[in-house]
């Protein structure tokens, strides 16, 4: 009989958790939806910024692990846009640390977000607005930033520098080799250079908290949507 009792908890709980999940309308093929809505001051208007995944099983925020932090990206990335979608296109620890797996599927996207964690815990990354597809060239942006979210700093680029370099044997790279990743970076690793070069960085080596070399534990990187 207790078993039985437990059993009918346990059924009913089922049934309440796939009400709350009909109402929000979150199906098995898209099971993450995470939305985070804030008022500008200045005009009224409200913001909002949604990322989507359908692998919710295995991401779940490894990177950015927290509102806080993903309101320190949107204010900078909606600053024009009343609706941002992030859309998650690669993950290193699903799709492999090879540079033409990152490049498959994120040379498309004309806008992106690169988030990095390295082997010593610090998360940085990097956005541009320009595509990832180019044979070994380098691309002006001057929407392109890098970040730190250990430091909740933003760091914009100088104008008139290059903002990327496209590098088919290379991940994603922030010239003045901010960012530099290597192929098949779990073994390789990746690279930072010295302060205000391309970007506006304030000290050496100041995304990788004073590694010039880092090992890297995760990629992702996000399509942007408006």
């Amino acid at each position: 009989e207790i078993l039985l009792l437990k059993q009918k908890e346990i059924d009913e709980l089922k049934s309440q958790i796939q009400q709350l999940l009909n109402n929000v309308n979150i199906s098995q093929s898209q099971n993450y939806i995470m939305r985070q809505q804030k008022t500008d001051a200045s005009s009224g208007n409200k913001q909002m910024l949604t990322i989507q995944d359908t692998r919710m099983e295995i991401i779940k925020g490894d990177i950015i692990q927290s509102t806080a932090e993903l309101e320190f990206l949107t204010r900078k990335i909606c600053q024009n846009h009343q609706k941002v979608t992030l859309n998650l296109l690669y993950k290193a620890t699903l799709d492999t640390d090879k540079a033409s797996a990152f490049h498959n599927k994120c040379d498309f996207a004309n806008r992106t977000l690169v988030l990095v964690k390295s082997g010593n815990g610090k998360r940085f990354g990097g956005y541009t607005t320009c595509s990832w597809k180019g044979n070994s060239i380098e691309k002006k942006d001057e929407g392109a930033f890098v970040f730190s979210l250990d430091k909740m700093q933003i760091y914009d680029i100088i104008p008139g520098e290059d903002a990327i370099g496209c590098y088919p044997k290379y991940g994603p790279v922030f010239l003045g080799c901010q960012i530099r990743i290597y192929d098949e970076f779990f073994t390789n690793g990746g690279t930072t250079f010295e302060k205000g070069l391309n970007y506006k960085t304030q000290e050496d080596f100041e995304l990788t908290g004073g590694m010039k070399q880092f090992e890297v534990n995760e990629i992702e990187v996000y399509g942007i949507e408006s």
